[in-house]
């Protein structure tokens, strides 16, 4: 009992020791009779209450074990597993410094818990210190891919050497009631300011827009001068919606994908109202078109983790349901990755710099897809659609700062207004 009470990280190492070979008498035969006690680190750890409970010890007042299990221990029971806890972390911890002073352990001490990882800690770095790892610095990135010649009749709409006519200098002039060829300029301007920089880890091969890396540079390029010239928000928002909106349109005007998608966009079966399942072909084209166009090298719709719903099965009626009932629940979530997307590196810059008002083409077009859900066309008059994305890297770094994502991963979640 004394030792118990003793504080073993205020102790000198000689008194440690001396303290942790006070004999306990009977500790090794020692088990606590119970009925149908758990385990006993969950149930010691929930009687105690002390600073080493975990999570797993939160977890046990309902998942760990069931309440009727709990109510058949009795005070007494819970009392000699506390002091055979109790008993076990003193015999643990010297194990701990048994080690440390190269005696021999017993493998009935194998096992230890936070305390006795505590303690070897401090003994570890009393006697012999421990490694100090330092202020790591960051890896060198690995070797960028020769960039990619975007093609098709997609890249124009998004960007364009001259920047006159492409959807987002439109649409920004649109939006800020500042000609076309002064946004033109001060997107120029600033490019030639950063495209050295650039050019260091991600060099073009021609200074025209459907080369990967200058397309990439430009889009920086442009969204900054927008982020300037939209300091709301709201406005922001509005802006990305737009170009999804209008590239959609554009998609669809000029046949760049099936009559069939088309039609379901256009909701020509008027004996009912556009569902998500309806809209997965479409998605899929959308994304097929993208990737054509090498804005990006492939793409995955859903969850990697769940194949059944992935691709084409990515909805069910299930989730029709829960947007067109009115005692569903209202909101489906839906997943989308895109790798390699040409705007990577300008939009990871910008999300560097502390904005999340990055270049995107894909998660506001898909935005518009959705949007005509349950009827409404264009601008969502059934159906709201959020979402956020993330960059990903696929490989693990133990560095904490080398971080090299190719991917670029979307939580989509469409509700019922």
């Amino acid at each position: 009992t004394a030792t118990n009470a003793i504080d073993l990280k205020m102790m000198r190492p000689k008194a440690l020791l001396m303290a942790l070979s006070v004999p306990i008498a009977g500790t090794a035969s020692f088990v606590p009779p119970c009925r149908t006690l758990p385990s006993p680190t969950l149930l010691t750890r929930k009687a105690m209450g002390g600073p080493n409970m975990m999570h797993r010890a939160d977890d046990a007042d309902s998942n760990d074990f069931d309440d009727d299990t709990s109510e058949t221990i009795d005070c007494d029971e819970a009392i000699l597993s506390q002091q055979y806890n109790n008993r076990r972390s003193i015999l643990s911890s010297f194990a701990a410094a048994s080690a440390l002073l190269g005696l021999p352990v017993s493998p009935a001490w194998a096992v230890k818990g936070a305390a006795e990882y505590d303690l070897e800690y401090y003994m570890r770095d009393l006697f012999m210190g421990n490694k100090r790892e330092g202020n790591l610095p960051a890896s060198n990135a690995p070797p960028p891919h020769p960039p990619r010649n975007l093609l098709g009749q997609l890249p124009p709409l998004l960007l364009d050497d001259e920047l006159q006519s492409c959807i987002p200098i439109q649409e920004l002039a649109k939006i800020t009631n500042i000609p076309i060829t002064t946004l033109s300029e001060q997107v120029a301007s600033f490019r030639s300011k950063v495209q050295t920089a650039f050019r260091a880890t991600h060099p073009w091969n021609e200074e025209l827009v459907r080369d990967e890396y200058y397309f990439d540079l430009t889009c920086y390029a442009l969204w900054r001068t927008a982020s300037v010239a939209i300091p709301q928000f709201n406005q922001r928002d509005l802006f990305l919606r737009n170009i999804g909106r209008r590239l959609l349109s554009e998609i669809m005007s000029r046949e760049m994908i099936s009559k069939k998608s088309i039609e379901t966009l256009n909701n020509n079966n008027n004996h009912k109202a556009l569902t998500l399942t309806d809209t997965v072909p479409c998605i899929i084209e959308i994304l097929t078109l993208f990737q054509s166009a090498n804005y990006c090298t492939n793409y995955r719709l859903g969850d990697k983790n769940e194949i059944e719903r992935t691709g084409l099965t990515v909805f069910d009626q299930l989730d029709d349901e829960e947007i067109s009932s009115p005692t569903g629940g209202g909101s489906v979530n839906c997943l989308v990755s895109v790798f390699d997307p040409a705007a990577l590196g300008g939009a990871l810059q910008i999300t560097g710099e502390g904005s999340r008002f990055a270049p995107d083409f894909v998660g506001p077009t898909l935005a518009a897809v959705w949007e005509r859900v349950g009827g409404g066309e264009g601008v969502g008059t059934a159906v709201s659609v959020s979402f956020e994305s993330y960059f990903v890297d696929p490989v693990y770094r133990p560095n904490p700062k080398d971080f090299f994502p190719n991917e670029r991963f979307y939580q989509f979640t469409i509700a019922r207004k």
